[in-house]
This record gives C-alpha cells, structure tokens and sequence, in this order.
C-alpha cells in the first residue's frame, strides 16, 4: 500500500497550528495511507521555536525544523510562509494548505487528493519542483 509521511504542528494536539509551522509547539508525524488510515508515529517538540529570528522567514529555523522532523513527504499546514516557498522549491518535501482546523479532517482532505500529491511526491523525488498545493 502507498503511503505518505505528514508532518503538521499543533499547540494542542487537536487542531493544525494555524500560524507558521515553525511556530507551533510540537510537530506531529503521521503515516497517511492510500485507503485512508492514518497513524500518529512520532511527536517531536518544537526547539526551532527558540532561534531568534533575524527576519521573518530565517532560512536557519527552516533548517533546524528540516533536521528535527527527518525523512517526510508532506507538510500539512493553514498558513503559507517564505520557508514554506523555499521548501516547495528547494526540497523532495510537498507543502499543502487546508482550510481546515482538525488535525483528522486536515488528514482527510489530504486523503481526498492522495493520488495527486503522491505524485507530486514521487515526481520531487526525480527532481522535479511544485509550489506550495492548496487544498
């Protein structure tokens, strides 16, 4: 079964950090699979939060937050950010965007585009680059 690696922040374990996911408390690592499951695998606390930023958008809290959460395909989140737009396009990571709250309901609009953002995913992997994807 095809799988994706997500990662979100929260501050309360319930809903998807409405700001920057650098900003959040803790990130949230999940397994989403093609059939719809998904399993939380890993909780990480924020530590990016500490690095005083220089300006809006430190390349050096993208990084810190890149080495912290490891090996993911996606980063789910509400708010767009200029690390998020590095990210989409400098690495294999997709970034997407819900309007959504709830950390489940975010994981099942991700679900209704799976195929789509698997490819982008697996297309990253080639090299290719996307901007960030709004779901």
């Amino acid at each position: 079964m095809r799988k994706l690696k997500v990662m979100l922040g929260t501050n309360d374990g319930e809903k998807i950090f409405l700001g920057h996911p650098g900003d959040s408390d803790v990130f949230y690592i999940y397994e989403l699979g093609e059939d719809g499951s998904y399993e939380k695998v890993k909780e990480i606390v924020n530590k990016a939060r500490d690095i005083e930023e220089k300006q809006h958008g430190d390349t050096r809290k993208m990084k810190k937050v890149l080495e912290m959460v490891g090996d993911i395909d996606v980063i789910l989140t509400r708010r767009n950010s200029p690390n998020l737009i590095r990210m989409a396009q400098s690495t294999t990571i997709q970034p997407v965007i819900v309007t959504v709250d709830p950390i489940e309901e975010g994981l099942k609009r991700l679900h209704e585009k799976f195929d789509e953002i698997y490819e982008l995913v697996e297309r990253r992997k080639k090299g290719e680059r996307f901007e960030v994807k709004k779901i």
